[in-house]
């Protein structure tokens, strides 16, 4: 593997690792309280970027788009969300927070905040600040991951012959 595989290798693991016990430690001061961290993370997007359709949500969150539908039905029951037609496109849903989920958010911003920053201290707080410039550098691009294959549809990936498998025996 060359020098910038193995670096990109290496920086793959570690934000997957980093947001991992980032998420982890969210999930558990909000479940500790009744609350969904998957509800919290689309309120955090809602209230950072303001009404967004569905799908802008799902992509903005980082969730399944069917996963945001089904959480958006339980934040709208609770009262904290409201979904109303896009004034751009009437096919499309529009989301954004009530009263009562702004004022959620602000009251479950803290408890988030605190559950991680033990996550976070091993950081002085320049390199906090260092490290969120840089990943939003990293974010600010458009996205060139290429769109999922649609269920069914064979692999790109190229696939061994059947039979013998080349090199060995038996």
């Amino acid at each position: 593997m060359r020098r910038t595989d193995r670096a990109s290798a290496e920086l793959v693991r570690l934000v997957g690792q980093t947001r991992r016990r980032l998420w982890i430690a969210a999930a558990r001061a909000l479940a500790a309280r009744g609350e969904s961290i998957v509800a919290w993370s689309l309120v955090n997007r809602l209230a950072q970027l303001g009404p967004l359709t569905q799908r802008e949500l799902a992509d903005a969150s980082a969730q399944h788009p069917a996963g945001v539908s089904r959480q958006l039905d339980e934040l709208e029951r609770k009262g904290l969300t409201a979904r109303g037609t896009d004034p751009t496109d009437r096919r499309r849903r529009r989301v954004e927070l009530t009263a009562a989920g702004v004022r959620w958010f602000q009251q479950t911003r803290p408890l988030v905040d605190q559950a991680t920053a033990p996550v976070l201290a091993v950081l002085r707080p320049a390199e906090q600040r260092v490290l969120t410039t840089l990943l939003r550098k990293v974010v600010s691009l458009p996205e060139v991951v290429s769109a999922p294959r649609a269920r069914g549809a064979p692999s790109r990936a190229r696939r061994r012959p059947r039979g013998r498998a080349s090199g060995s025996q038996g």
